[in-house]
């Protein structure tokens, strides 16, 4: 199966089920796009994170469809309370605790280069609805914690994050897609 079938695919199935499904789609749909398609050149999954951290062509185009899309602003305002109530953090492998999350914060290529101003803003939190690296940040750390950690579909705040997380990356995954449709006509 060719890349574009698979990115397509993996975003159509994001619509079916619960939301824990949904969003393992979604974000598998939003990374292959990443690698495949808009950063070709990159090796991991952590730099075409940072480099969507940095383009500001995507950012603009998500923060004014979010302006239309009350759904998402929704999502985000839920997520945005809640991780002000209790900071996001990476579960370790056990399970067990959470440890900070070393990229939030940070847009650069290497984390040695965050400013001062960047190592004291508080981590593991979204700072607004213009908080675009921690935004990514964000998606890229409940994937983490769904794959490494213990997300819980049964836990209330575990659903909350992954269904909000859904909410908020499917306008992006839409964004791509239809920029890449748009482009081949």
């Amino acid at each position: 199966m060719d890349t574009d079938s698979l990115i397509k695919n993996w975003h159509a199935k994001a619509s079916e089920d619960d939301y824990f499904s949904k969003f393992i789609f979604e974000y598998l749909a939003f990374i292959a796009f990443l690698e495949k398609r808009k950063f070709t050149n990159t090796r991991l999954d952590r730099e075409a994170i940072q480099k969507l951290k940095r383009d500001q062509q995507t950012r603009d185009q998500y923060f004014n469809d979010l302006q239309n899309n009350n759904l998402a602003k929704e999502a985000w305002g839920k997520i945005i309370n809640e991780l002000n109530n209790v900071r996001l953090g990476n579960v370790n492998r056990n399970g067990e605790g959470a440890e900070e999350i070393r990229w939030w914060n940070c847009s650069h290529n290497q984390l040695d280069s965050k400013t001062q101003i960047e190592k004291e803003k508080v981590s593991g939190v979204i700072h607004g609805l213009d908080d675009w690296e921690n935004m990514i940040e964000f998606w890229y750390s409940i994937r983490n914690n769904l794959f490494h950690g213990g997300k819980d579909p049964q836990d209330n705040r575990d659903l909350l994050v992954v269904e909000n997380g859904y909410k908020t990356l499917n306008p992006l995954m839409e964004i791509f897609l239809n920029r890449e449709q748009n482009s081949m006509q």
